[in-house]
């Protein structure tokens, strides 16, 4: 088997980290569009199409943090950075799974949202993009 290496590993943790900031600035504008809907108490005003459109973007979205996920499941992992590597996947798992949620408080039927899920969702995000930041931070002061 071949030995695991930060050569190996950190390409693939770029790309991940890349690709999660990415789709976080795709996402961000229709979050407020959704925030301030919900502030104002008018999602049921919204148009459909954009809110059907809104929940795809979301939906795609998570599938994407869900491949991010898969790719940092399976890289190999340099034996100094495991511990590191095994905190950074549970808050990406975290927050993949809030992001699900964050897309599941969407009804498209009848144009609602589970606000209580929606908060908790947004809440659960930003506690675990924090926990994502700093555990990166952490592995590249690790490899410098």
């Amino acid at each position: 088997m071949k030995k695991a290496t930060v050569q190996t590993y950190m390409p693939v943790l770029s790309k991940v980290i890349e690709s999660t900031e990415k789709m976080g600035e795709e996402l961000n504008p229709s979050f407020e569009k959704l925030r301030q809907a919900i502030d104002n108490d008018t999602v049921a005003q919204m148009v459909p199409a954009e809110f059907n459109d809104i929940q795809m973007e979301f939906s795609d979205g998570t599938d994407q943090y869900q491949q991010n996920l898969a790719q940092l499941k399976k890289v190999s992992v340099p034996a100094r950075l495991m511990g590191r590597h095994r905190n950074l996947l549970a808050a990406y798992e975290a927050y993949t799974n809030a992001c699900a949620a964050m897309t599941a408080s969407m009804n498209i039927d009848d144009q609602t949202i589970d606000v209580a899920a929606f908060n908790q969702a947004e809440t659960d995000q930003e506690t675990e993009m924090g926990r994502i930041s700093n555990n990166v931070q952490r592995i590249m002061t690790t490899v410098m």
